[in-house]
């Protein structure tokens, strides 16, 4: 850790803001009551952070593409159960990491908080574990959404081209292409990045209509039964029985960062149990969903529902273009945490990632 720092690092000072000083000053002056120096420029407000968290959860997104795990592992009324006891411990989780971004709003995240709340005796090593398993963590975060979003684009091609045989090199070449579209993003026009996460956030919610409003109503539907109280046991298993890092990037960040956070998953988790029950309410044929040639049972679950290709192929479209969109907000996040552990000396190299040129930010 930076020695400069280490005893404010530990201990906060209360807040003391005069009523004459400007958003601004009270913000450098909680950062400098953490120990840190403000360095990145506060472009973001709540509108633009809460697209950010939004487009980083992609939770009715996220349900269409991961929909097999659950659908062979539970069923349709495993997956509505586990949605809901998921969402509300979700829920719980997120009301103590707001808490600690109003206390503390750091792109350091959870180490800076480890490193406040330990025992004296253990607190750097728990801080500096805890630094390297979130970095890590988030760097691999990176890496599997562009793969998601990369076989995405595979199985849409699957779907309108039968005759595609998708090779593992396409997949690899689609990968970096969207790294690379999030990086440049995040690099080249990152002053527009706020403006574009608010712009991302209306394309949220309404590609989640422009999904659910056609494939309801064009779907023949099942039984509540079968949606509610059918269980699927396909894996194997014995019985039937996952905004804050970018911290100092934000206007108000002690009252936006936590209001943003909640409003995300209060937000995102309606949507994500609407997509979700009216999904399985228009499954159609199961077998045939689970053996698509797509390797995404949603693309077959929409081709059935409005017999159209083309519409299920916008449709499909809708929710890559929001996975790419997701790559972009996780690799900031995952670059203001790698660039604020090595501000604190935590990684290899820190002199050099810890620098913060003018034209850009972060990127690694």
């Amino acid at each position: 850790m930076d020695k400069s720092h280490e005893v404010d690092f530990y201990v906060m000072t209360p807040r003391s803001h005069p009523q004459d000083k400007t958003a601004d000053e009270r913000d450098r002056e909680d950062l400098a009551r953490l120990g840190k120096k403000q360095v990145l420029k506060r472009n973001f407000g709540f509108l633009s952070m809460l697209g950010f968290s939004c487009t980083m959860l992609v939770t009715w997104e996220g349900l269409l593409v991961l929909f097999v795990q659950g659908l062979t592992n539970g069923g349709p009324a495993g997956l509505i159960y586990g949605f809901t006891v998921a969402w509300i411990g979700t829920l719980a989780v997120f009301l103590t990491l707001a808490e600690m971004a109003s206390m503390a709003p750091t792109s350091s995240g959870q180490y800076h908080w480890v490193a406040m709340l330990a025992p004296p005796s253990c607190r750097k090593f728990l801080s500096y574990l805890t630094g390297w398993v979130t970095v890590t963590g988030w760097q691999a975060f990176v890496a599997s959404v562009c793969y998601l979003s990369g076989t995405l684009i595979q199985g849409l091609i699957v779907l309108e081209n039968p005759d595609y045989e998708p090779k593992l090199w396409h997949g690899t070449l689609l990968f970096w292409a969207i790294a690379a579209c999030a990086v440049f993003v995040n690099t080249v026009v990152s002053r527009v990045l706020p403006t574009l996460e608010g712009f991302i956030l209306v394309f949220h919610v309404l590609g989640f209509f422009a999904i659910i409003i056609p494939l309801v109503y064009l779907s023949p539907h099942t039984s509540s039964h079968d949606v509610f109280g059918h269980f699927l046991n396909a894996g194997g298993w014995s019985s039937q029985g996952l905004s804050f890092f970018m911290s100092e990037e934000i206007r108000n960040p002690s009252r936006v960062v936590p209001a943003s956070m909640l409003t995300s998953i209060l937000l995102n988790g309606v949507l994500g149990f609407g997509m979700l029950v009216g999904v399985l309410f228009c499954i159609g044929n199961l077998d045939d969903a689970l053996a698509t040639p797509t390797g995404y049972p949603f693309m077959e679950i929409f081709l059935q529902g409005t017999g159209s290709r083309k519409g299920s192929a916008a449709m499909i479209s809708i929710v890559i273009i929001l996975g790419v969109c997701a790559t972009i907000a996780v690799l900031a996040s995952s670059s203001r945490l790698t660039w604020s552990f090595a501000r604190d000396r935590g990684l290899p190299g820190w002199q050099y990632l810890s620098r913060v040129r003018s034209y850009h930010h972060p990127s690694y």
